[in-house]
């Protein structure tokens, strides 16, 4: 079983929920611990449907230079956000509007009493609304995840299990219960398909049992717009159970979402498993997976997918390089996948314990579904499978392939620098690792062995929660959150806390990156502000792209509160600013499509090829259209005709093959005067 942290709440462990997964104290080099969580209680609040407004939208208070606006979207006491990976809390829409949410309390009380979703609204005409007085929800609930559904929105947060509210209006009117799905909490939320009519939910749930908890990842779809839904079930193709691929390792909030036409796809990661997605090209009817860092562990000479402490060998002293349990996905106009995780090194002690070391703990990686490995697959090779790694085995014979496990230096700093700098940082990128604040060129680690180092919190790494968004011409930007080299909490008084920066990385469309573009952080407004929890709208539009974070003034999160956590907001409960940035880079070399042509309908791909009944074509269109679709012979002869419509996004639209003989075709789309061919296959 994964370990999971206890966490002691004197006044709230009945009324607050959350799952842990380790808890450790640190040195300089450290072992820590691990404890079984205590198992969550849910209020039992009974569900009703919302019958309040939100309150207008008004322009609040906010900050604005020339590459981002800021503004103080709501203040809340619950400050823990998410137990992993947060995503999935901002909604975008093409004519500048967007919707922000978080989990929200603010009654300085230790029972959370009114905690549920606190939301606000941000339109282009009358900016940020006032920050909410009121959750969204009729009963206590948590973990909000928000989608846009049309000009609507879709809103899923826990109570009594899981509900799902809908508005037709994005911004304003009553929300409507649609669902309750008793079966788990901690929600993620994201609509797809031509008319965001394929709504699709992932939750977990933990199910008590003898030796810890089972821990399971659910799966639940509309394809109406929420009038009817499908069975819950174990999400499709992942097996997560004690002896399958994912050995009961993937629990709460360790999954994210994003969707983009008719594909969709769901993040998941943890320190004890590879680095995935699960992804549909058909709005959730079938899923595939993809690899983008393979597990490091081998059993048997054989890859595995996870790994439970138990299956260590005794006493292993390797390093392992893992994601830090915090990851974020999107997915662009041309259907390619956007992924980033932090970075976290460890060591198994016992089969409760473990160690690590922040100097490896450091950074960001980027990956996108374009990045193409030796061997043709798309995954970062494990170590070994590339060719650049023997002239690092040359150098140093440590880089083998070493332990009793068979343990793959995959991630490590180095051959991540190594294979960038071979391959290029267009579709694989390492950064977040040096930001020198002060400009005296001397980026040490020493600020972070000199300072007290209780400085993590549910993710590990020293840069870690980063957040993704794309915009329609696929430029990216990425927040994420570090220590700061120059910022200090109660400096000289032995117990001096380096605070955390928001920074926001950025690359354009022809593949520049701008590593340490904007330090959210940097005004004097956040010169005692911890920021943590980090996060970024999936979707972009007209290069503006939202992110948000929370910020508080003392370290840590009051809810890990306990006598070994000196982090943990020095035990008072405070208030914590949630903000959110509208980033719209201004700075030299900043490249964005203003007058390029680009072709309004791009065909993606065509499968399964080969083909047997019917086969799949998969296109981007930017704007509506009628499309027509025409199949031609190996000589030439045309077979088939037929014209269908297709709307902006991408969009997937089927022919049937069992009429045709075995042999090789060409499939022609056309519309708005641009055409695209590609070959498939009739077995």
């Amino acid at each position: 079983m994964k370990k999971v942290l206890f966490v002691s709440l004197a006044m709230a462990v009945a009324t607050t929920g959350f799952a842990q997964r380790a808890n450790f104290n640190i040195g300089k080099n450290v072992t820590g611990t691990a404890k079984h969580a205590t198992e969550r209680v849910i209020d039992n609040s009974a569900i009703q449907g919302i019958q309040f407004n939100m309150p207008q939208n008004m322009v609040n208070n906010s900050r604005s230079l020339d590459d981002f606006e800021e503004f103080q979207t709501m203040t809340t006491n619950y400050d823990l956000q998410s137990n992993s990976t947060l995503g999935n809390r901002i909604v975008t829409w093409a004519d500048g509007s967007a919707s922000f949410t978080a989990t929200w309390d603010h009654t300085m009380n230790t029972s959370y009493p009114n905690r549920g979703t606190g939301y606000n609204f941000y339109s282009p005409d009358q900016s940020m609304g006032e920050e909410p007085e009121a959750r969204q929800e009729p009963m206590k609930s948590g973990w909000p995840s928000i989608a846009a559904c049309g000009d609507g929105e879709i809103l899923a947060s826990h109570a009594t299990g899981t509900n799902i509210y809908y508005r037709p209006t994005k911004g304003e009117g009553e929300w409507q219960l649609l669902v309750n799905f008793p079966e788990g909490t901690w929600p993620r939320v994201i609509c797809s398909g031509p008319n965001d009519e394929y709504i699709h939910v992932v939750f977990a749930e933990q199910i008590s049992i003898a030796d810890g908890y089972d821990n399971h990842v659910y799966y639940v779809r509309s394809t109406d717009g929420g009038q009817t839904w499908s069975e819950v079930i174990d999400f499709p193709g992942l097996d997560n159970t004690e002896n399958g691929d994912y050995r009961n390792q993937l629990s709460a909030d360790d999954y994210v979402m994003a969707a983009n036409g008719n594909n969709v796809a769901v993040m998941f990661s943890s320190y004890t498993t590879e680095v995935f997605y699960m992804i549909s090209h058909d709005n959730g009817a079938t899923w595939e997976r993809q690899i983008v860092a393979p597990y490091c562990v081998k059993q048997n000479g054989n890859n595995v997918h996870a790994i439970d402490f138990a299956d260590y060998p005794e006493g292993m002293a390797d390093t392992l390089f893992t994601s830090d349990n915090s990851h974020t996905i999107a997915i662009d106009n041309n259907g390619t996948v956007h992924c980033a995780f932090g970075l976290f090194a460890w060591q198994p002690a016992d089969a409760d314990s473990y160690n690590y070391w922040r100097v490896y703990n450091h950074g960001i990686v980027y990956w996108n579904s374009n990045f193409t490995n030796e061997q043709g697959g798309h995954e970062i090779p494990l170590f070994g499978d590339w060719s650049g790694d023997a002239a690092m085995v040359a150098e140093d014979p440590n880089w083998l392939l070493n332990g009793e496990g068979g343990i793959a230096n995959t991630l490590a700093i180095e051959r991540l620098y190594n294979m960038i700098e071979a391959m290029g940082s267009d579709n694989l990128n390492w950064f977040g690792y040096q930001v020198d604040e002060n400009g005296d060129e001397d980026w040490t680690y020493n600020f972070i062995l000199d300072v007290n180092p209780t400085w993590h919190y549910r993710t590990f790494g020293v840069s870690t929660m980063p957040g993704i968004s794309v915009d329609q011409d696929c430029n990216v930007a990425i927040i994420y959150n570090t220590l700061s080299e120059v910022r200090h909490n109660n400096p000289g008084t032995g117990v001096d806390y380096a605070l955390r920066n928001a920074w926001v990385t950025l690359k354009d469309h022809d593949g520049r990156w701008y590593e340490e573009a904007i330090n959210l952080s940097e005004d004097f407004m956040h010169e005692l502000d911890e920021v943590y929890f980090t996060t970024a709208a999936n979707k972009a539009f007209n290069g503006e792209f939202w992110v948000m974070y929370n910020a508080d003034e003392a370290q840590g999160t009051y809810l890990d509160i306990s006598d070994t956590y000196p982090n943990s907001n020095a035990g008072h409960l405070t208030e914590n600013y949630n903000y959110a940035c509208k980033i719209v880079p201004a700075f030299e070399g900043w490249s964005i499509n203003e007058q390029e042509a680009i072709n309004p309908m791009t065909a993606t791909r065509v499968y399964p090829n080969p083909a047997t009944d019917v086969l799949n074509i998969e296109v981007n269109a930017s704007q509506a259209s009628e499309m027509s679709i025409s199949v031609y012979n190996i000589m030439g002869q045309n077979v088939m005709n037929q014209n269908v419509n297709i709307t902006t996004g991408m969009n997937t639209r089927s022919i049937s093959t069992s009429e045709l003989n075995s042999g090789i075709y060409f499939v022609t789309v056309k519309a708005n005067g641009f055409e695209n061919t590609m070959k498939f296959v009739v077995k």
